[in-house]
């Protein structure tokens, strides 16, 4: 069974080396760079792009029943998850399940996202052959599975509070037939499902289609531009999931003529890892699932249960006040305080004294053969907008208040400033003491005259060249450093 996954541009080249998978059963690619093409655009690139790759001589309709696969949509710019943006949130480690046994050290959101995947296309009928997925998200049933039917478009849900489905694709089915589509709706309001759930019954779109053949080429003529091989921006969801059912949303004759099965997956679970809140939210959701003193493994009681600590060296003492608290991949010395509402990761071996305040969040990431790049951010930081403007927050406060406490004008920041995303302010450094001396200034000495010496001497990237530039494999040869410590 193959998996197409869809990642960043800089994890193409080493995805297979760093996970130790083959290239026959695991196929990568990332989307055009600079082009927004949608969950739907981004199916067709990443199925035709697999199709030149492993069969060029055969025609896209032979070559896409003559195996099962999984797609994946795993790149993005992760704005809202800076932590994870350079090596794809679909890697972002997971902690082992306190209460679960056969976890792995160095599990995560993609190792334990396939066990599901794969069980229900095992069980899919013949010619329901692709199964769409997204890469942000942790899905888990322990349930057996129902018999999946022979539709074209096939989609699983999850019973849910009404004011969880706002948020998300809602699946309307008429009381009457609970498993056929009536119709689609995207974060539709509370008052519409009021209206609908007298006579309708609704389920969370939780992103696990399968598409027939037919279904694909059908999604795929609609992701290209009319008479060529150029793909529109054309979203699985909002487009052609609108188009689908017995009384669809929108009209399009060839999608609305397709048949859809409705499944709600047993006993199901659904953890979003797309925001550094969530990846501390879900995760905490995750472990306090069982309470069973019997059934969990450990024998330790955290100061408090929202602290996370992987492949880490932690020399601080923490207490109930250090909630909401991830350390991955990072040294934590003797001379570190550590507050509320914190994301550390990525941090190398160091002697330094730092007092982190709250909310604030660290990430180290390396560069090249022997650079590393400081980028220190907020918890609410989304890295949009632009910098002048006073809705643009970086470390929590206004980005115009971040300059003026540290002294630096609009000259001293290179590059372009019209998109927190694309402007380039974090220092690059190969010395660690000047990390921690950068990384002080930044965050919490902003009167630290050495900091902002060093800060306007350095050369300064974006997070997007981070994203571009980060040497991964000397990120997972410290990860997996600090995990043999």
């Amino acid at each position: 069974m193959q998996k197409l996954l869809s990642l960043p541009p800089n994890l193409i080249h080493c995805f297979h080396e760093l996970e130790e998978v083959n290239h026959t059963d695991w196929f990568c690619t990332s989307d055009p760079i600079g082009s927004k093409l949608g969950s739907g655009g981004g199916t067709t690139w990443l199925l035709q792009a697999c199709h030149q790759a492993f069969a060029p001589q055969k025609s896209f309709g032979n070559w896409i029943g003559d195996e099962k696969r999984i797609l994946l949509h795993a790149g993005g710019q992760s704005r809202r998850l800076p932590s994870y943006g350079p090596s794809g949130k679909i890697l972002t480690p997971i902690p082992i399940f306190s209460w679960e046994r056969g976890q792995k050290l160095g599990q995560n959101l993609l190792s334990l996202q396939l066990p599901l995947y794969e069980r229900i296309m095992n069980q899919a009928p013949a010619g329901l052959n692709t199964l769409i997925a997204s890469g942000d998200v942790y899905i888990r049933s322990e349930k057996p599975l129902q018999d999946i039917p022979n539709a074209d478009v096939v989609c699983y849900g999850l019973w849910v509070n009404p004011s969880l489905a706002t948020h998300h694709g809602v699946f309307v089915s008429d009381r009457k037939k609970p498993e056929v589509l009536d119709f689609m709706l995207q974060k539709p309001s509370l008052e519409e499902l009021e209206g609908l759930s007298k006579t309708h019954l609704f389920l969370m779109d939780i992103g696990i289609w399968i598409l027939s053949d037919r279904a694909i080429e059908v999604l795929m003529k609609r992701s290209l531009k009319e008479g060529t091989n150029d793909i529109n921006y054309y979203d699985l969801y909002s487009d052609y999931g609108l188009a689908l059912g017995e009384h669809p949303k929108t009209e399009d004759e060839e999608i609305n003529q397709l048949s859809v099965a409705i499944l709600p997956l047993p006993g199901g679970e659904f953890y979003h890892y797309g925001t550094s809140h969530e990846l501390i939210s879900s995760t905490l959701a995750i472990q306090d699932k069982v309470r069973d003193q019997r059934r969990i493994m450990h024998r330790k009681v955290k100061p408090n249960p929202a602290i996370f600590i992987q492949n880490s060296i932690t020399q601080v003492s923490l207490s109930a006040d250090n909630a909401n608290l991830w350390i991955e991949n990072s040294h934590v010395g003797k001379g570190w305080k550590l507050g509320s509402r914190q994301i550390i990761t990525g941090v190398p071996e160091n002697q330094w004294n730092i007092n982190l305040p709250d909310g604030v969040c660290i990430d180290i990431i390396p560069i090249g053969d022997n650079d590393f790049v400081a980028r220190p951010y907020g918890l609410d930081d989304v890295f949009k907008g632009a910098l002048d403007k006073s809705t643009t927050t970086y470390l929590n406060i206004p980005f115009t208040r971040w300059m003026e406490e540290r002294g630096i004008t609009w000259e001293d920041i290179k590059g372009r400033t019209d998109d927190l995303q694309s402007a380039s302010i974090f220092p690059k450094v190969t010395s660690v003491e000047d990390l921690g001396i950068l990384v002080r200034w930044m965050t919490s000495e902003p009167q630290l005259e050495e900091g902002k010496k060093r800060w306007l001497k350095a050369e300064k990237v974006s997070a997007d060249e981070i994203s571009a530039g980060a040497n991964l494999k000397r990120l997972y040869e410290q990860i997996n450093a600090f995990r043999k410590e």
